[in-house]
């Protein structure tokens, strides 16, 4: 049994279709409207970065939030370096204390 890459290894050749699928929906309306049938969501968030230092190395959280009801949805916290980077999901009490520590930002 074959062992699937990772996304991370198929990332590039799925945007590359998508990408193809895009252009080829440009083409015309009837393509556009075949294309926009297929989306299956379309979620409005707002996203704040706040950024704790730029490069060699970067380091930042993500957070987005609801704009109905203003609730944290993820907070991401980012690192790169040179030619290099990761990212995680914070969950639990990572969460919570970001999320208490930057709460300030859902009273929009």
């Amino acid at each position: 049994m074959d062992e699937q890459k990772s996304c991370a290894e198929r990332i590039d050749e799925q945007l590359e279709g998508r990408l193809k699928d895009i252009k080829e929906a440009l083409k015309s309306d009837k393509k556009r409207q075949e294309f926009e049938e297929g989306i299956l969501s379309c979620d409005k968030r707002i996203s704040f970065k706040i950024c704790l230092s730029y490069g060699g190395p970067a380091d930042y959280f993500i957070i987005n939030v609801d704009p109905e009801d203003h609730q944290i949805m993820s907070i991401q916290y980012q690192f790169q370096d040179w030619f290099d980077g990761a990212e995680k999901y914070l969950e639990g009490d990572e969460f919570e204390a970001v999320a208490q520590m930057f709460s300030y930002l859902t009273e929009f």
